[in-house]
């Protein structure tokens, strides 16, 4: 056998075709045992004595290109790199430089491929993205929870916002949830019911585990069933409903179907996941805490009350369990309210008391009770000192403030949460106070008012606008760097009043039982 002729394994041909490209025969894993190894001196002619003179860089494309389209060309000078009365290095032969391989030093791999797609489309220009929520939107994609979906149901057909015209402004506009009436009462007789009560199962279960997105997600699903007037029954007409994605589209349909779901039976098998969820109730105590309280071997709250080192809170959380647990009917709500604006009233007239959250949408009974504290001209400094300087200390001596569960450490604190209890009453009720200046009640009241997903779609729909929406007032002008850093505050375009938000960002005035998504 010639000394430059290699014999190699049958897997050689399929590697080369595999990476696109002719791979040296000298390596270990092609070689045949018994036969010779082909040198590199043998496979690639190497120049053996130094040259005076560096070697030509390679022709460009463009240059290669150039060079195919001159009129009659020698063979020589097709084949050959090198002009013609350059000196060529030594070792160099026409025959060898035609079959010269440049072979990668490694093996191809995705990155490479990534980089090659770079490449290949460095010179065209970049679509702008579009502004993103003020909140971060960790996306995880089957859930299908962001907005988006709603307003632009084919992510490749997506245009900026700007570049909508008049006519079809509206219409865009108009597959939001908040440009939606959400009046749960318009609709008893919902064809959809026994559906979104197995998802609302499935919501307070991920509510209780504080799966932020995925109580997110089917609280969205839950609510465009309940604008259906006719019942939801295959996979495809469930994936078209705002909102809702595969996975949530198949259960659905499950749902339907089988009239059960295995995905909620799955949840409370074993024991652990009961206690899991008990543990979840305790105040101060998420899903990692609760989880480390099961792995150390814990059973009940009273091995927690025994065993367990607890923070202040979270003591206070498992010996109020019982009371913490429990709805506050709504004539209770409006008692804590009354007491609270007595007091804060008796310290300055001009305060004022508003009782906010799920009682202002108009619910019949509440989780916890928050109260916003404001003063038309007041600011959130004045407010503050006076709350945490005279009325809290008040309120406590009376022994209607039973416990302090957190307080803002801040200069800047805008909230006092704790423990209250009404007379003649023994349960333990949840209350905030939120102190609000007078500049910012409006956008306060949109704000702790909810429900959530309606929020998320006023502050989706402002920054679709180029604006930004939070508790403290609806900004145009916001500049933000890299990784969304802002640079500036903006301009504050209404923080006052609540209506004017709704007039600036073309939503049509909604009150707050009609919020309800």
């Amino acid at each position: 056998m010639k000394p430059n002729i290699a014999l190699l394994d049958e897997s050689y041909p399929s590697e080369c075709i595999k990476f696109r490209t002719v791979i040296s025969t000298s390596h270990v894993r092609f070689r045949i045992t018994g036969m010779p190894v082909v040198s590199k001196a043998t496979e690639e002619p190497q120049q053996n004595e130094p040259s005076d003179e560096s070697l030509p860089l390679k022709p460009t494309g463009r240059q290669k290109r150039q060079l195919e389209t001159q009129s009659q060309p020698s063979e020589s000078e097709d084949d050959s790199e090198y002009p013609p009365d350059a000196q060529k290095p030594n070792g160099y032969s026409d025959e060898a430089q035609k079959e010269v391989v440049y072979e990668p030093l490694r093996e191809r791999d995705a990155l490479d491929d990534m980089i090659d797609e770079a490449k290949a489309v460095k010179d065209l220009p970049l679509e702008p993205l579009d502004s993103l929520d003020d909140e971060p939107t960790t996306e995880e994609a089957d859930l299908e929870t962001s907005e988006e979906s709603e307003c632009q149901p084919n992510p490749r057909k997506r245009k900026r916002t700007s570049k909508l015209d008049n006519e079809g402004k509206d219409d865009w506009q108009q597959k939001f949830t908040c440009m939606q009436k959400h009046d749960p009462k318009s609709n008893p007789e919902n064809p959809n019911r026994r559906t979104i009560d197995v998802l609302q199962q499935m919501l307070d279960y991920y509510t209780r585990t504080d799966d932020h997105w995925r109580t997110l997600a089917y609280r969205k699903a839950i609510a465009a069933l309940r604008r259906q007037p006719k019942k939801i029954v295959t996979r495809l007409q469930a994936i078209a409903l705002p909102g809702v994605g595969l996975r949530l589209a198949d259960k659905i349909e499950e749902i339907v179907c089988t009239n059960r779901l295995r995905r909620l039976e799955s949840t409370n098998i074993t024991r652990e996941d009961v206690i899991l969820q008990e543990f979840l109730g305790v105040y101060g105590a998420g899903i990692s805490q609760a989880s480390k309280w099961v792995a150390k071997g814990y059973r009940s709250l009273e091995d927690l009350r025994t065993k367990a080192s607890l923070t202040p809170q979270q003591q206070i959380g498992v010996e109020h369990y019982h009371d913490f647990s429990q709805r506050i009917p709504r004539k209770e709500v409006e008692t804590h309210g009354e007491i609270v604006q007595r007091v804060v009233q008796k310290a300055d007239p001009g305060m004022q008391v508003i009782i906010a959250g799920s009682y202002r949408r108009g619910a019949a009974d509440c989780g916890d009770i928050d109260l916003l504290i404001t003063k038309p001209d007041a600011t959130i400094e004045q407010i503050r000192a006076l709350m945490m300087d005279v009325v809290v200390p008040k309120l406590f001596k009376r022994g209607f403030l039973q416990a302090s569960l957190a307080i803002t450490s801040r200069g800047d604190g805008s909230k006092w949460h704790g423990a209250s209890l009404a007379p003649g009453s023994q349960i333990w009720r949840r209350i905030d106070l939120l102190f609000v200046p007078g500049s910012e009640i409006g956008a306060a009241l949109l704000y702790f008012t909810g429900n959530d997903i309606f929020n998320r779609s006023m502050r989706l729909l402002a920054s679709k606008k180029g604006m930004r929406l939070n508790q403290r007032g609806l900004y145009t002008d916001v500049l933000r760097g890299p990784q969304r850093v802002k640079l500036n505050t903006g301009r504050l375009l209404e923080g006052r009043d609540e209506r004017r938000i709704f007039e600036i960002l073309g939503v049509p005035w909604r009150p707050p039982e009609h919020r309800i998504c």
